[in-house]
């Protein structure tokens, strides 16, 4: 990654100190000032008054919500994932918490997701719907998919999978407090997600889960050496802040034949897929390249 040049830090500075804190990570001024942005907004919007009540407490002005904001951007200035700074992550009609362990959502991930919510909405009405997505994370997926699915379909099923067992606390966390929030509709017997820990590489997956109408995942597709180099394609906040399980797969997943490491998940996939004979089959890849492979694997 290029240093950036001490006038840039001149300029970010003249606009605020704060501004300079975040330019490491953001790179940018434009993308510091909006981060600057919403970090004031996520810090007014949670904090909590005094006892006394007092407006000093909570005046977006006052000492102790200037010492948080500072905070906060001095923990995005070391590299720090913004999501993880401030604890959640818009994700279509939903807020998707977030926390470090577990993949933070990527708003490409929220383009596709959208798209296909929209797509699969256009069929719907009298039918049932069954939807599975593998490595689900904070089951921003599935979630997003239940959001739009749910006002539509007689009855629909989701179930996100993922072999994190801190990423199935939070899918369930995100579960639970969008409810709360009114964001997604109570589960019920006709219309439910659940989220399972489970490994997509155990034998018995695809008996346990049957059939389904939509497969959808955003595996782990890395490239060991572009974890380790960087190649260009892997920023250092993502090394080092993010899981690598849920990036990269592991040295201990099976091999298969013609098959370059950084695709065994899809070739897994596409194996489930022959057993769960999905009519939509979606999955998130790291570039051109790498969708081709897969394309080959089919």
């Amino acid at each position: 990654m290029p240093r950036l040049q001490p006038i840039l830090f001149r300029r970010a500075r003249a606009i605020s100190p704060l501004v300079a804190a975040l330019l490491p990570a953001c790179r940018d001024i434009p993308s510091a000032v909006t981060e600057l942005r919403w970090i004031r907004l996520h810090v007014a919007s949670t904090q909590v008054p005094s006892a006394i009540g007092t407006e000093a407490a909570t005046s977006p002005a006052s000492p102790s919500v200037e010492a948080r904001v500072a905070r906060l951007c001095a923990r995005r200035g070391r590299g720090v994932p913004l999501q993880y700074v401030l604890g959640s992550q818009p994700f279509g009609a939903l807020d998707i918490k977030c926390r470090p362990g577990v993949l933070a959502p990527r708003a490409e991930t929220e383009a596709y997701t959208l798209h296909l919510a929209e797509k699969l909405q256009s069929g719907l009405p009298g039918k049932h719907m069954s939807v599975i997505d593998f490595c689900t994370g904070t089951g921003c997926i599935a979630l997003s998919l239940y959001e739009a699915l749910a006002k539509r379909a007689t009855s629909v099923s989701i179930t996100g999978v993922d072999v994190s067992e801190t990423a199935i606390d939070l899918s369930r966390e995100n579960l639970r407090r969008n409810i709360a929030a009114g964001a997604l509709p109570a589960v019920t017997e006709a219309k439910k997600v659940v989220f399972r820990q489970a490994d997509v590489f155990e034998d018995g997956i695809a008996r346990e889960m049957r059939h389904c109408d939509v497969l959808v995942s955003n595996p782990p597709y890395i490239a060991r050496k572009v974890w380790a180099y960087g190649r260009g394609q892997m920023g250092y906040s993502v090394r080092k802040y993010e899981p690598r399980l849920a990036l990269v797969p592991g040295d201990a997943v099976p091999a298969y034949d013609g098959c370059e490491h950084a695709d065994v998940f899809y070739a897994r996939l596409l194996d489930l897929a022959g057993s769960l004979r999905p009519g939509i089959l979606l999955f998130e890849v790291g570039d051109e390249e790498q969708a081709v492979r897969v394309v080959r694997l089919i």
